[in-house]
């Protein structure tokens, strides 16, 4: 029992050491700390930035959709060029199925000829009717020169009778004449008239014809101008498919023009008031491992609206052009794209680096270097904003003042 209290106070003794030992380093730090881990605090124009991601579009694009059919309003893709392609102008996009049209063609094609060998047939019987009247008309003609020269010759010669019988017989074939000439000018203008009506029928067959020629090469969709093949989703997000049927007025495919190309993003409702058209941004697309480029703001929507329909917050769509001049061949409509938008500047403030800062007990501290000790010492300090690497001190550091670049305890 005598060695109680001493063992007590050896105890006590020990904690208080280790207390002030814990206490010393956890304020100060040893002078031996190297001068490469130290850097000074400057002042700096801080640029303020919102951050924001977004989809990548293009302002000029090419819609490729069905071909504009009279009459038709549903058309089956068979063919399709693979997304991302390349392509020059004329070359194949899209094909959509032609068997109902290649029917369509085949009878127009049967009664075209049905309708050809009719015409060839009815001028034909036209040709020997013609002949046939023309033969009568002729011998008509020949026996009334006949009786003409008879009377004119021999009627002193012939008795009163036979005088009066020859001009009978003469009369009747002036009439036979007249009836044949006049026969054949009504067949003549009949002919005409049924040959232009048979004709108009075979021209109306061979435009349908055409026609159908045309409209089965327009099942067979040409790129209109040079660029790359992107496939347009629909609203579920989903691509066109083959086999699908599809409207004259649905977009399948899009050939955006890749100098046009920008950026629709969406801001949050808190600094939708902190972004105006003229402000400069930088755009990186994870996509394409980061690479960046540069942009401006050129269009912000006047009215908030709901994000999506199970998210209340409050958004507004704004658009970041990319800079021409960079090489943008890789960027793609759809391509995902992180956004930031520099808003302002907060003139000649404290920067520090984010990494020199460690938040405990809710607050954010330094590691503060003292020339006249030698020593590093923990200060708590005021942040007023930050930009994800660098952070701008409002209260408790000064500009020239050292700290350390990754505080350790």
């Amino acid at each position: 029992m005598k060695y109680k209290k001493p063992m007590a106070v050896l105890v006590c003794v020990i904690l208080v050491v280790s207390a002030g030992i814990w206490f010393y380093r956890g304020t100060t730090a040893s002078s031996s700390v190297s001068e490469k881990d130290l850097f000074p605090v400057v002042r700096a124009d801080f640029p303020q930035i919102i951050s924001s991601s977004g989809l990548l579009e293009a302002k000029s694009s090419v819609q490729i959709t069905p071909p504009q059919i009279a009459g038709e309003r549903r058309f089956t893709l068979v063919r399709m060029i693979d997304e991302g392609t390349q392509v020059s102008e004329g070359d194949v996009l899209l094909e959509f199925d032609s068997a109902d049209f290649s029917k369509r063609l085949r009878d127009a094609q049967t009664t075209f000829q049905n309708q050809e060998e009719r015409l060839q047939q009815s001028r034909s019987n036209f040709d020997n009717q013609v002949r046939d009247n023309q033969l009568n008309l002729d011998q008509a003609q020949a026996d009334l020169l006949k009786l003409t020269t008879k009377l004119n010759s021999q009627a002193e010669l012939l008795s009163a009778n036979d005088v009066a019988v020859a001009r009978i017989q003469r009369d009747m074939a002036q009439t036979k004449v007249d009836s044949l000439t006049k026969k054949i000018r009504l067949m003549n203008e009949s002919s005409q008239l049924q040959m232009q009506i048979d004709r108009s029928n075979l021209g109306h067959f061979k435009r349908q014809m055409e026609d159908l020629l045309d409209t089965m090469d327009s099942l067979i969709v040409r790129a209109p101008v040079a660029g790359v093949v992107i496939y347009h989703r629909d609203f579920n997000n989903e691509p066109p498919q083959l086999g699908q049927s599809s409207g004259p007025t649905n977009t399948i495919l899009e050939l955006p023009d890749l100098s046009t190309m920008r950026v629709k993003v969406l801001v949050d409702e808190i600094d939708a008031g902190k972004v105006k058209v003229g402000q400069r941004a930088q755009i990186t697309v994870p996509a394409l491992q980061g690479l960046q480029f540069d942009g401006k703001v050129i269009e912000l929507s006047a009215i908030l609206k709901q994000a999506t329909f199970d998210r209340p917050q409050k958004i507004a769509e704004a658009r970041i052009e990319l800079d021409r001049g960079q090489d943008l061949s890789l960027l793609r409509p759809g391509m995902s794209a992180n956004v930031q938008i520099k808003v302002g500047v907060i003139p000649n403030a404290v920067v520090i680096s984010l990494s020199s800062i460690q938040e405990r007990n809710g607050g954010s501290y330094v590691q503060v270097w003292r020339p006249d000790t030698k020593t590093l010492e923990w200060r708590q300090i005021e942040l007023q904003t930050n930009d994800e690497s660098s952070a701008v001190v409002r209260a408790g550091l000064d500009a020239n003042e050292k700290i350390r670049s990754k505080p350790k305890i």
